[in-house]
């Protein structure tokens, strides 16, 4: 179960990269933020593998809920750019999610 929540941070981390690199004019606000990490679990839970699809529902739900929570600590922290998140909430995989 700690592997899962280890893939939540990788990809917490991982897509806001881009956003703590880049100018902080035209920061997101608090429900910009809040999109992304709602749009971070419907690509998670959307591209979730068949073994972590075999862990019980609320196991799956706390890792997605971790998750959400860390993007928004992060995109609020750094300042996340406006223009990454609309990047961000445009994406259609947990790739594109993360390269933006």
């Amino acid at each position: 179960m700690q592997w899962v929540g280890a893939i939540v941070r990788a990809s917490a981390r991982a897509c806001l990269l881009a956003g703590s690199l880049a100018c902080t004019a035209g920061a997101a606000s608090e429900q910009d933020c809040e999109a992304l990490g709602d749009k971070f679990v419907e690509l998670y839970t959307a591209e979730l593998s068949e073994d972590a699809r075999k862990l019980p529902p609320e196991v799956l739900e706390r890792a997605a809920a971790k998750g959400r929570d860390e993007i928004i600590d992060q995109c609020k922290a750094k300042s996340t750019p406006k223009a990454t998140v609309q990047r961000c909430l445009g994406a259609t995989t947990m790739d594109e999610f993360k390269a933006c």
